[in-house]
């Protein structure tokens, strides 16, 4: 060489290893552990989460025994941690606070031991945020025309209901009733219950979210579902389902008593007195054949 000094590049070696990919599904506004696991006899000095669809930004990034804000993701501010903030015995799980749909992805888990160059991923994790299926039994309600009924709906009383919402499943974008900051909603409420429906407790104590709609009608008939918003949860939460219907009373032909209706009481009195005359007549004929006969 000619005394000049060659310069190579500091290469940082990634290294790949094969392990299962792990699923997960957790349900909105639940706190999730990812779990992710080094080899416990080479300490970690670099921990790095990651969502495979985020490609510039970092789900956490952990080293010096705190986590380095550059280039975190937004939506993960203030949301992520390690489960040990140690990484003793190689444990760099994640802890994710209060998931929602938007966390739906899959995440990678990479470490940098010590004395090491070289960033290795330990984990692989496809988180899923699904809402429960709900299990409550649909309730059959029957009303006549006019009459003011109430569909009950009741959420759990330990925890405070912010939101309530009604629709009916025939109608796709409009509520029936949207409760919020104790008064009704009126943005996109179907025109047809304007004025019609309340909450029954418009405090929704103890969690009662029922539903009173007044002169009802046969157009209300349908499937009705009550859905809340409980404190410091962002996801809502099907409660409740009423199938309506609607319809007129059956006539019935006898009394109470099981005796038969003949008519009005002006009906009973010409009744009575046709039959006075037809037996007037019918004796006044008996009295001019005796007569006629003696």
């Amino acid at each position: 060489m000619d005394g000049k000094k060659v310069l190579f590049p500091l290469v940082t070696l990634i290294s790949l290893s094969c392990q299962d990919q792990t699923n997960i599904t957790a349900e909105p506004g639940q706190n999730v552990t990812l779990p992710c696991r080094a080899d416990q006899n080479r300490p970690v000095i670099v921990a790095e989460w990651i969502r495979t669809d985020i490609k510039a930004e970092y789900v956490l990034r952990y080293r010096d025994e705190q986590s380095d804000p550059e280039h975190q993701h937004r939506s993960f501010k203030n949301r992520v941690r390690l489960q040990d903030g140690q990484m003793k015995a190689g444990n760099v799980a994640l802890v994710l606070r209060k998931v929602t749909s938007d966390d739906r992805g899959t995440y990678q888990c990479w470490v940098v031991e010590e004395h090491s160059s070289e960033k290795k991923l330990i984990g692989t994790i496809h988180l899923d945020v699904a809402p429960p299926v709900p299990t409550q039994d649909q309730t059959n309600i029957t009303a006549e025309p006019g009459q003011n009924v109430t569909l009950p709906c009741r959420a759990d009383q330990n925890r405070p209901v912010i939101v309530a919402e009604w629709i009916r499943t025939d109608i796709k974008a409009e509520y029936v009733l949207r409760y919020r900051d104790e008064q009704s909603d009126p943005e996109h409420q179907h025109r047809s219950f304007k004025n019609r429906v309340h909450l029954q407790d418009r405090q929704m104590k103890a969690g009662n979210v029922a539903l009173v709609l007044r002169k009802v009608k046969s157009d209300d008939r349908g499937t009705y579902q009550c859905w809340v918003v409980e404190e410091r949860r962002s996801e809502k939460k099907l409660i409740g389902t009423i199938n309506l219907d609607v319809a007129p009373p059956v006539p019935t032909q006898g009394n109470k008593d099981g005796s038969r209706k003949y008519g009005t009481g002006h009906q009973h009195h010409g009744l009575i007195g046709a039959a006075v005359f037809i037996t007037g007549t019918i004796c006044s004929c008996l009295v001019l054949l005796c007569k006629e006969q003696g």
